[in-house]
């Protein structure tokens, strides 16, 4: 008989065919091979503008910044590291990049040189582009570099040169305002930067999308939304507005959030935040549907069993509670909330020594929730702030699959898993191995994770 993580795993086989075949790439930022270490903003400031530049074209995929430096959060690699070849091609081939963009940069007296490498990890070639020119010319020569690289990326494209050429380039000012502000961790000094870069460039998108994320970070939901709501153009327009219903739903305006959230692509995440505020709002029937169309979309998600589990919980309904927390403890398994919502399902339920345990082990792993054995928990709902608007499958087709197992062997692909089974992180362990079944179909070691997933499973 086939065990429960088998028989998931082969469920999701027959949902992955469905994928992009557009070209992804991650853009690093540029070395600067000069003495002058106050140059260095332009390393990161040749990066950002190709990617502004090269994100809206169709037929290629070129990666955010906050996408890239999630990436670099996965491998434990600082923001701040100066990237080498070798830890670029390893990060490309981690995120699922076709191509990578590296490059360096060195200025002497106003003169100004720029090499940008475009690195095919398919066939394993690279091209470059030398450009050279004058300092103060820094952006309409990264132009003229982006151009280049989308004539490589996208042969026949129908984007004239004349866009990339002959558009009004960004104030160097607003622009050096704008990369240092992104760079800097201060918020208060980010804002002033940006606010800067805003006013010597009023219509300045990328700017105004970082002004609204610094104030909902600063708790300013209201000010957020009246920068985010300037943003015209996509890519930028979708982040924007999932930005927007989040000030809402934080603001206690919840229609305006589910109409917001109803308008754009109804991906997991979307979903999710969907259903957490139909929540909020009183309305926890359609919550739930909502968060049942989320787990159709990924089943190793853990966080909508959780909501549908807490939400039962609050209403009473105790069976399906006690099943969808038990089914959010399968895909993360040393949750303290899930697990101490289970126990106090399982006390409502008369099943005392199960409770027990259950509350007992939550809050020898976070204290935090003790407070909840004397009043409920409330307005726990689970929710994300950031979305790519990209699934798993849509980025990992079997190409880039094979890809990866050709460059990441089998055991150190078994030890990333290996590492999520230790870390109760069973849904990403699941979703690992999903992948690399796909590649490896016949792997013994790869079974035999199943397995262990499903012994770990089971000994709560």
């Amino acid at each position: 008989m086939l065990n429960r993580s088998l028989l998931l795993l082969l469920i999701l086989f027959g949902a992955a065919g469905v994928v992009q075949a557009d070209s992804n790439v991650v853009v690093f930022p540029f070395d600067n091979l000069s003495n002058d270490r106050t140059l260095d903003w332009i390393g990161e400031g040749i990066s950002e503008l190709i990617i502004q530049r090269l994100r809206p074209e169709p037929g290629v995929y070129v990666f955010a910044r906050e996408e890239r430096l999630a990436a670099y959060e996965m491998f434990g690699i600082p923001d701040t590291s100066v990237i080498s070849h070798a830890t670029a091609l390893k990060v490309g081939w981690g995120s699922g990049a076709d191509q990578i963009v590296i490059g360096n940069f060195s200025a002497n007296g106003g003169k100004f040189q720029m090499i940008a490498r475009l690195v095919d990890l398919q066939a394993e070639t690279a091209v470059a582009i030398n450009l050279e020119g004058q300092l103060e010319d820094v952006i309409p020569l990264t132009m003229n570099a982006s151009w280049q690289l989308l004539k490589k990326l996208v042969p026949g494209t129908s984007s004239p040169e004349s866009d990339y050429t002959a558009r009004p380039p960004i104030p160097r000012s607003a622009f050096e305002s704008y990369i240092r502000a992104i760079l800097n961790q201060d918020l208060q000094k980010r804002i002033d930067l940006l606010q800067t870069a805003v006013r010597l460039h009023p219509h300045y998108g990328p700017a105004q999308l970082q002004l609204g994320r610094a104030y909902q970070l600063q708790g300013d939901f209201e000010i957020s939304n009246e920068w985010l709501q300037k943003i015209s153009d996509p890519p930028d327009l979708r982040q924007a507005q999932f930005m927007m219903a989040l000030n809402y739903f934080y603001l206690d305006q919840h229609t305006r959030a589910i109409t917001t959230l109803q308008g754009l692509p109804q991906i997991y995440d979307v979903l999710l935040n969907l259903g957490a505020v139909f929540s909020r709002s009183g309305d926890p029937a359609s919550a739930i549907a909502v968060w049942k169309r989320a787990i159709g979309i990924d089943p190793l998600g853990s966080d909508a069993f959780f909501n549908i589990g807490y939400v039962s919980f609050v209403k009473g309904d105790l069976e399906t509670a006690s099943k969808n927390l038990n089914e959010s403890l399968r895909l993360r398994g040393r949750d303290s909330e899930a697990l101490l919502l289970l126990g106090r399902t399982y006390e409502q339920q008369s099943r005392f020594e199960e409770s027990q345990k259950l509350i007992s082990q939550a809050i020898r792993l976070s204290q935090r929730v003790q407070r909840w054995l004397s009043q409920p928990p409330t307005r726990i709902e689970r929710f994300v702030t950031t979305t790519t608007f990209r699934s798993h499958d849509e980025i990992w087709n079997d190409k880039r699959l094979v890809r990866r197992g050709r460059r990441q062997d089998l055991n150190g692909w078994l030890e990333v898993i290996q590492g999520d089974i230790d870390s109760y992180l069973f849904g990403d362990a699941l979703r690992e191995l999903h992948d690399m079944m796909r590649i490896y179909p016949d792997s013994s070691e790869a079974r035999s994770l199943l397995n262990e997933v499903d012994r770990q499973q089971s000994l709560r």
